[in-house]
């Protein structure tokens, strides 16, 4: 058995199942597949056995002691985890059955740290180093790295004798919609993704205020989860008091498969990210899809927006709300299609799944012979 695992993701998530997941079965390479979520969703086919915790019903000590369960029944051959939190459950597992184990590592978590610990710097250095070590003496049990970003540093995978293997969140063939760019788009803008603080919602609503002075039919779509209650309630409180119930509309999230059909329907996709450790880090997989679907771009000026080559993007000062209005405005108002075409042919040519995808079969078949 070569079992798949997270335990905060949904079931459906781009990079675990349409990507990874689907590039897997494709190579004729069976995948036990275990998500932990709030979902009813089964995934299963004939080549992915899917179960589903229900987040509510276990918490990650529960599911990694149930995920454990089934192991004794069927040994798995490759463990491939996607979250720090299952590092234990890799050890255990790698103890008992002698597994190969995976970590595909998401995020830099020292900029999480950063970014999210309400503690002030030297307790947030603290929790950093703690983290790192704790990592550190988890890398033993495991044989292959694979890294969302080439800038995820962590406790040093590198100094730690691996090769970690770099698999971009680029957009998969199979999802891309490339839509006619003489379509008439309207006055629209659409941001999709995590709804919290750090990503510059508030900013960008707090700009919609000019936006719909200057443009009156604009709209501003948000798909997608808010960080927290708290965050979500101050920011729907925020749309009331300026005034902008007809023009940011809030619609939750949706299986990625379908956002696409909005993309389509926006002239501007934005990303009006806060300067800070995380998103000075990562670049998002928003971007390329912007670029896929025909959207201009409109974004914080921040390292990981300018790591790839991407025309008509326009780049603003993080967390000035002026700038951000007046930016979109111009957008709004631009009616050239080239820019827009050359980025569409980069992410056929390059930034798509398809190809890198071969890195991820390589690494299960060196690890199945093993």
């Amino acid at each position: 058995m070569n079992a798949v695992v997270s335990c905060l993701h949904y079931p459906d998530d781009e990079r675990i199942y349409h990507r990874e997941i689907k590039t897997l079965v494709k190579g004729e390479i069976h995948i036990s597949y275990f998500s932990r979520s709030e979902s009813n969703l089964d995934l299963s086919d004939q080549l992915i056995s899917h179960i589903n915790f229900q987040k509510s019903d276990f918490s990650i000590r529960a599911y990694k002691r149930e995920l454990l369960r089934h192991f004794l029944e069927n040994k798995p051959k490759i463990l491939h985890i996607h979250e720090p939190e299952l590092l234990p459950l890799a050890k255990m597992v790698k103890r008992l059955f002698d597994t190969k184990v995976i970590y595909d590592v998401h995020e830099d978590y020292p900029s999480l740290i950063q970014t999210f610990s309400r503690w002030g710097k030297l307790i947030r250095i603290f929790q950093e180093k703690i983290w790192l070590r704790k990592e550190k003496q988890f890398l033993s049990w495991v044989d292959e790295i694979i890294l969302a970003s080439p800038a995820i540093i962590n406790s040093g995978y590198k100094e730690n004798g691996f090769i970690p293997v770099v698999m971009e969140n680029f957009p998969s063939g199979e999802l891309i919609r490339m839509p006619d760019l003489s379509s008439e788009r309207g006055n629209t803008i659409i941001y999709h993704g995590h709804l919290g603080p750090e990503r510059g919602i508030t900013e960008l609503i707090k700009s919609m205020v000019t936006v719909s002075n200057t443009i009156n039919d604009v709209t501003l779509s948000l798909f997608g989860s808010f960080r927290t209650r708290k965050y979500e309630e101050k920011t729907l409180t925020l749309i009331d008091q300026l005034n902008l119930h007809d023009h940011v509309k809030w619609y939750g999230h949706v299986p990625h498969e379908e956002i696409w059909n909005h993309l389509a329907r926006n002239a501007i996709g934005v990303i009006p990210f806060i300067d800070n450790p995380l998103t000075n880090l990562g670049t998002p997989t928003k971007l390329f899809e912007f670029m896929a679907a025909g959207c201009r771009i409109v974004a914080s000026d921040l390292p990981p927006m300018q790591r790839y080559e991407v025309d008509g993007l326009t780049l603003v000062k993080p967390g000035d709300v002026k700038s951000l209005a007046d930016h979109l405005v111009k957008e709004l108002t631009n009616e050239t299609v080239i820019k827009l075409q050359v980025n569409q042919r980069k992410i056929v040519n390059e930034y798509n799944w398809e190809a890198i995808s071969h890195r991820l079969v390589d690494v299960y078949k060196k690890l199945m012979v093993r």
